[in-house]
């Protein structure tokens, strides 16, 4: 009995065989032909829910974005518990699924998922500052521990993102200011929150 004689193709089916692929095969390895193969139809069968690999790259970041909110829940509390939660979702993600890290760490731009989970983190923002700019600092400190302990687990080399200018539409709000940063600002805060954070749980009377 073939796949589509148990159940119908959709999407969110056809991502979700494309993360277990991934999981066994390798990101490069990833292919229309043999992800139909995996599911027991042609390939064509696939461009009735996605519109070609790129697409289905998205699809797939779509899914993994949909288990990091699914790992978060629904903290309360202040700020903290609301970074703690996020980042321990993704890096947990990031770990059930280490040969896909990459379609995390550069998200689809079109997933519904990656875009509440952005919502996630201004919220959290939100509940530490008012300032946007502290805010942007936060995020790219932590967002720098995280992305730093994923490519240091799993020896994935990120691809820089492309700078995004003032006039962005993406709705991720916080990666826009952070990008506005620079290197050296973002790496010298970061790096002072680091020590006064060490001191602060060491060292503090």
């Amino acid at each position: 009995m073939t796949f589509t004689d148990r159940q119908p193709l959709t999407r969110e089916r056809v991502a979700t065989a494309a993360v277990a692929f991934i999981d066994e095969h390798g990101l490069d390895a990833l292919s229309m032909r043999k992800l139909g193969a995996e599911l027991g139809v042609e390939a064509m069968s696939l461009y009735n829910h996605v519109a070609n690999k790129a697409d289905l790259l998205d699809a797939v970041s779509d899914r993994l974005y949909t288990d990091v909110l699914a790992a978060y829940g629904e903290p309360t509390g202040d700020w903290k518990l609301h970074a703690r939660a996020l980042s321990h979702a993704y890096v947990d993600v990031a770990a059930a699924h280490p040969k896909a890290v990459t379609l995390l760490i550069h998200p689809a731009r079109e997933s519904d998922a990656a875009e509440i989970f952005d919502q996630r983190i201004v919220e959290a923002a939100q509940l530490m500052t008012d300032d946007p700019r502290i805010g942007a600092l936060a995020f790219a400190t932590v967002a720098s521990w995280v992305i730093g302990t994923i490519v240091n687990e799993h020896g994935v080399v990120p691809v820089a993102a492309p700078l995004l200018d003032d006039g962005c539409e993406d709705p991720r709000q916080l990666q826009r200011a952070a990008d506005l940063l620079s290197a050296e600002e973002k790496f010298n805060e970061g790096l002072e929150v680091v020590l006064a954070g060490l001191e602060a749980r060491y060292f503090a009377d």
